[in-house]
Order: structure tokens, then sequence, then C-alpha cells
């Protein structure tokens, strides 16, 4: 399949699934839309980010700092799982889950959304780390994995400051020294054992996509 034709794809893929979203899901689960589209943003900017392959690029190096900043987005929506509590899922009797289709279809949609952006958005991860290496260091391919493992790292941060700070990256662009503020007491042991666990997340998820290519490779 053409490449063009695989981001197309993957574009109406998002766009059926968060105006879904926005039609269908009412509150309190409406803010999936937003998070689904802001989780869709750093797939789009990497896909345009292959139009500027070329380290001399102003724009390559703008995309990828435009990409940084959104790509947390895509493995925070993840943590959106932790609203299907307020469905109240079990009955009454032994925690036996309910029937109810309606659960099950919020259950089915959220699962979508975080494992859709999840995955990905990790597909863009690896693209990106692999683009940056070749541009930087194309003789030492292995760096490839150092810029994954950053990256994943700085998304860990960024899932923190979402998730517990309520700010999103459109702040880092508009109120930067604010923002900066925000960050200088968000340091401790619990902020650094959360951002660890979000890294050691997207690196696992990396590995079962790598995984699975091999497993195509040698069938």
């Amino acid at each position: 399949m053409k490449q063009s034709l695989l981001h197309w794809l993957i574009r109406l893929y998002f766009w059926i699934l968060i105006i879904l979203l926005a039609i269908f899901v009412k509150a309190p689960y409406d803010f999936m839309a937003l998070n689904t589209f802001l989780g869709y943003l750093p797939i789009e900017i990497g896909f345009q980010l292959r139009r500027f392959n070329d380290r001399r690029a102003l724009a390559f190096w703008l995309g990828l700092f435009f990409w940084l900043i959104f790509y947390p987005n895509a493995p925070y929506v993840t943590t959106d799982l932790f609203h299907l509590s307020w469905l109240h899922p079990h009955t009454n009797v032994n925690g036996i889950l309910k029937t109810n289709p309606v659960i099950w279809l919020i259950f089915a949609m959220m699962v979508t959304c975080a494992l859709s952006c999840l995955i990905l958005g990790t597909l863009s991860l690896e693209k990106t780390a692999r683009q940056l290496t070749m541009l930087t260091t194309p003789h030492h391919p292995g760096v490839k994995n150092w810029w994954i493992i950053l990256f994943s790292l700085f998304s860990g941060v960024g899932i923190y400051i979402g998730r517990f700070l309520r700010l999103h990256s459109i702040y880092l662009l508009f109120t930067p020294s604010w923002f900066f503020r925000q960050l200088l007491g968000i340091w401790s042991w619990r902020m650094i054992e959360f951002v660890l666990i979000m890294t050691v997340m997207q690196l696992i998820t990396y590995w079962l996509l790598r995984l699975f290519r091999w497993g195509n490779q040698v069938s």
C-alpha cells in the first residue's frame, strides 16, 4: 500500500471517529472527542514532517518542535480509561458486571480511542525518531533507540502535566513563561515514578509493534 494512501486512510479513520464521538457521546464523556483529536495531532504532524527531509530545512525543525509538544497527547488518551469508573459497571451481586449495552458501547469507544492513539502514536514516534537519526547521525542508526527513550520520557512528563496539572500543550505555545513556572513545583518522587511507568508503557508498546513487524517478516 502506498504511504500516501495509508496516511489518508488513517486521517479518514480519525475524522470519522472524532465526528462520531462529538455527535453521539454525551456528558460526562463528551471530552473524548477533543482528547482524541489532540491525540491525532502528533500523528498528522508526523505525516507532514516527512515532507521536509532535510536537516537544513527550518520547516523540519519547526515541525519536530510541534510534534514533540503534541506527542504526549497520544499516549495520554489511555489515562482517560480511568473515567470508565463513572459508569458504575458492577451490580450489587458479587461484583458481577452489568449487561447494559450503553455501558459496553462507551467502554468499546473509549478503548478504541485509547488504543488507536497509543498504537498509531507509537508508530509516529518510531518514524520521527528514525527520520531524526537519519538526518543527524546517519552512520549511527542505533541512536534512534535513544531518541525513542528520550521522547518517551518527555511524553511521560507531558502526560503528568496534562493529567494532574490539567495543562494542555497549547499553553506552551501561547503562555510559555507561565507554563514553565507551573513546572517548577511538580518534581517529586511520585511524579518521577509516574513518568517512569508511562515511559515503560510506551516502550513496551513500541517493542510489541517491532515484534509484530518482525514476525510478519519471518513468516
